[in-house]
Order: structure tokens, then sequence, then C-alpha cells
């Protein structure tokens, strides 16, 4: 899928808005795997330098300046790749993956300076980056290998030309007074940080919106496990703590000069087991990561970066991240902190989106089951009094309903628990499968905004839950929780997810 998107931008300045003293060194990403296929050659700029991409017939990339040290040709402009090599358009030379220069077709003997500069490259986890040193110094560290066998196919987003700097992004990870104003969540906390060289960890949480998850009534207890190689390649582990799901984000900052970069993300969740399930909790999950990450944006891209910024209680350790990136530019900043003399700039920011769809199965997986189904049933005590602020009432929770016998009087009250406006764009069949001497099938059809209920198997519904009528009634009552039966296989569902995710507001404590 592709798609282009015009974004707020601030006009460009004659000198450089970030005061660190060059790019930073370290590992950057500069194009994802499937962009470069066998025999290809692709251009590229970054740290300010014209770049060449090459896969060769081996499979394995190179990346080398782009122009030919005999006569300045542009190799990304007509350059041919034969073999692990790339030819040169002007005049036929030939280079290795090493930028040595193997042949002169017209003279025996190659001039011992004919080499292009090549740069270290990695290529792991679906993305090829390079080792940038403005000192020409090798790889002082290496980024390690992501497990993938747990996890969904890669959905990838490229923000192309982001008018910001990699440090700037990734020090919201520790900002975490700007997760209420900019991203609506609330009671955002760092639990613990950790530097060991050119890598630092950092562990939070916070109250996030459902909404962006299509849960607009909910409130998700969200931990973040974020690991930062460098201020180039970041790694965050999700887990919605409420519902038991989990996701991953990678995120990659590139500079393309000294106040623009390009800004890949990676997005995977768990898998559930099950194909069909796991695609639409991957798909909604990246859509909250593409527009809720876009939101800093703005922000970034018109705002000045101050060396001394006046911190208050509460705004995290930004100190303590800084410092730990000093280690990666070649000088000390800037001292003073100067506004730029800007100029206008015409360039729009393009997002390239890519990522399949999947569906293959038929069984919904019980982990991820929570999130989309919003089966949480578990309530307070009616003696209990809890503070209705505190985390464990406001996250997962939904209205109320009565509490009921049998199955039967469950359905026979299902009416009331029916809440009409939830149900306005709803147009569904759901099915409840419930075994055991009190149970039963049943269906309610949902159709714009009104309900009708039957006994028996619908011919075509569009979610199911299956469930042992005891287990049900307990559920339904908040004397079993609901995140533990589906994640224990007590209950099962099938069908659509978006329309499963619905099934908590349309039938509360359902």
């Amino acid at each position: 899928m592709v798609g282009t998107r015009e974004l707020p931008r601030a006009a460009s300045g004659d000198a450089p808005r970030f005061p660190f003293g060059g790019h930073p060194r370290g590992w950057f990403a500069i194009a994802f795997s499937q962009d470069v296929e066998p025999g290809a050659l692709r251009r590229a700029r970054y740290f300010g330098e014209e770049l060449v991409i090459v896969r060769g017939a081996s499979g394995s990339v190179f990346v080398t300046e782009a122009y030919c040290p005999h006569m300045g040709a542009h190799l990304g402009h007509g350059g041919t790749v034969e073999g692990d090599c790339v030819r040169c358009p002007y005049h036929a030379w030939r280079f290795d993956a090493a930028g040595r220069c193997v042949e002169v077709p017209y003279s025996d003997r190659i001039p011992p300076k004919a080499r292009l500069r090549s740069w270290p490259v990695r290529e792991q986890n679906g993305v090829i980056h390079v080792y940038h040193d403005p000192d020409g110094g090798a790889p002082t560290w290496q980024l390690p290998a992501l497990e993938e066998d747990g996890w969904t196919e890669h959905r990838t987003v490229l923000w192309d030309g982001l008018r910001t700097h990699p440090q700037e992004v990734f020090e919201n990870t520790v900002d975490i007074a700007h997760i209420a104003p900019v991203h609506d969540g609330k009671r955002a906390k760092v639990l613990d940080s950790a530097r060991e060289g050119p890598v630092m960890r950092v562990r939070l949480e916070f109250l996030a919106p459902g909404a962006v998850v299509d849960m607009p009534d909910e409130w998700n207890d969200v931990e973040l496990s974020v690991a930062l190689y460098g201020v180039g390649y970041t790694v965050v582990n999700t887990h919605v703590r409420n519902h038991n799901v989990f996701a991953r984000q990678r995120i990659y900052a590139t500079p393309i000069d000294a106040s623009t970069i390009d800004l890949r993300g990676v997005v995977q969740v768990r898998d559930t087991g099950d194909a069909t399930f796991t695609d639409e909790l991957g798909a909604i999950f990246y859509r909250a990561y593409v527009e809720d990450f876009a939101r800093d944006f703005p922000i970034w891209e018109n705002k000045r970066y101050l060396l001394r910024p006046n911190l208050a209680a509460g705004d995290g350790p930004i100190g303590l991240y800084r410092r730990w990136c000093a280690q990666f530019y070649p000088d000390e900043p800037v001292e003073k902190d100067r506004p730029t003399k800007r100029r206008p700039r015409a360039r729009g920011l393009v997002r390239r989106v890519s990522g399949g769809v999947r569906a293959t199965a038929e069984r919904l997986s019980a982990r991820g089951l929570a999130l989309v189904t919003q089966l949480r049933a578990a309530r307070p005590d009616a003696n209990t009094t809890r503070d209705a602020s505190s985390p464990a009432t406001t996250a997962g929770r939904g209205p109320q309903g009565p509490r009921v016998a049998s199955v039967r009087e469950y359905f026979d009250t299902l009416g009331e628990r029916f809440v009409a406006d939830a149900a306005r764009d709803v147009d569904a069949v759901f099915q409840w499968e419930l075994a055991g001497d009190d149970g039963g099938t049943f269906h309610a059809e949902v159709r714009a905004g009104a309900l009708s209920l039957h006994e028996g198997s619908h011919a075509a519904p569009t979610v199911v839950l299956v469930m042992a009528a005891d287990d049900y009634v307990r559920m339904v009552n908040g004397e079993l929780d609901g995140v533990r039966a589906f994640a224990t296989g007590k209950g099962k569902i099938r069908g659509s997810v978006s329309a499963a995710m619905k099934m908590r507001a349309l039938f509360p404590q359902a």
C-alpha cells in the first residue's frame, strides 16, 4: 500500500538547527531489504553525501560513495551491476564491493588511488544498515540480531525528508511529560533506565487511550521496554498489561543532512497461532503506530533545539539521555543557542508504506484475544471500594451489567444490556456457543442500532464466542477474569477481529 500526505513544514535555514558538531557515529538504516533486489543499484543521500546501494549477484549488499574517482561520474545514473561489482557508466571502470577498481577496459594498469570509499554494511531483520564514522573509523560495536520466530511479518513505513534530527526523535523516549499533551496518555512514569556503552535502556509505563486501537471507551495499561542502540536505532517492546498483548516497534532515524532525516519504522505483534486474528491485530497496532507517532512531526519540524532547556520535575531523564548521546559526536556541541535565518522550502513529506495481509486460519488465539474482544469481565466486589482513577479499575473496564444466575437469564436480559448508541455503525451477527447442561447456542443480530435475539446457530455469524456455560456465567458476574479465561484456553473466539472488538461496548460484561 502506498500513501502520500503533506505535514506542516518549517522553512529551511541557512545554518544548521542542531548544534551537535557533525553527524553522529553509529549504525544507521539506509534501506529496507525488500527495496534492493539482486542485481539492483539504488541511489541514496545520507550524512550529506551521495551513495549507491548495490546488491550483487551473490545476494550480498555493499555501499560506496556515488562518484567515480576517475572523472567523477555518478554511478547511480547509468551504472550497472555485474556479479558483485558495479561498472561506471562513463568510461566503464569496474569496482568491487570493497571499492577497489578491478578493471579499466582500455588499460592494463589500474591507477593505485582509483578507489571508491566503501561503508561497513550490516543487513539484518529486513533492514540494511551502514556504520557512519566522521573520521572514517571501523565499527566499534555491532547491532544485535532480533529473534523473528513468534513474531509477525514486517509492516514497514518510511517518512522521507522529515526536518528534524535523530537525537531529537529518540529524546521522546525519556520525555514522558509530552505523552499527555501530544498522545493523550496519562500517568506516564519512568520505571528504570540504564546505560552501557552505546546502548541505553529505558522502561516506562502509562495509561494509553483505547481509541487509537479501536477501543474508544477503554484505558490501556501499557509498559514500554525500550532499547536504544546509538542514536540511529531503537527497539520498543510494548506490553498492554491489562490485556496481555505484545507488540514490537522498531524505529530507525538516519541523517540526510544537518537538519533532515529519513525515519523508518517496522511494526510486529506476537504471533497468536491464528493467522487471521494475528493479521488483524497486527493491522490495528500498525495503524495506531503510524497515526500516533506522526503527532510529534509538526513539533519536531518547527521547534528549536535548546542546549540548556529549562527542565522541570516530571520531564523525565532528559539530561541523562543527552549525556549518553554525547559519546557519538566527534566534537562538543556549540555552546550558544542561536536562531537561524530561514528561507521557504517547497519539498513535501512523502510516506511510503508497505505490508501485506495474510488470511488463512480460522481460530482466534487466546493471548491476543483480550485486547480485541475486550472481554475483561472482572469487576470489584460490591463490598469493596476502589479509587476510580486507579489503573486497576480504569484499564479494560466498560459499563457494568446485572449479575445473572444462568445462561438463560443472561440472554433474557441481553436486550437490557444492549447499548444502542454503540451500535449505530454496526452490521454484524454475534453468536455464543456455550457448552454444558445450562448452555446452548444463541445469536444476536445488530443492524443500524437495532438488536434482534435468536436461539440456535446463524448461517454466517460474524463473531462466534465459545466457552463452557458455567465459566461464561462466572465471567459475566465478575467471578472469572476474562483475560485469564481466554489466556488459559477456557474461551475461544472465531471470526472478525474488528467486530469482536465491539462486543464489550455493545453488551457490557459480555
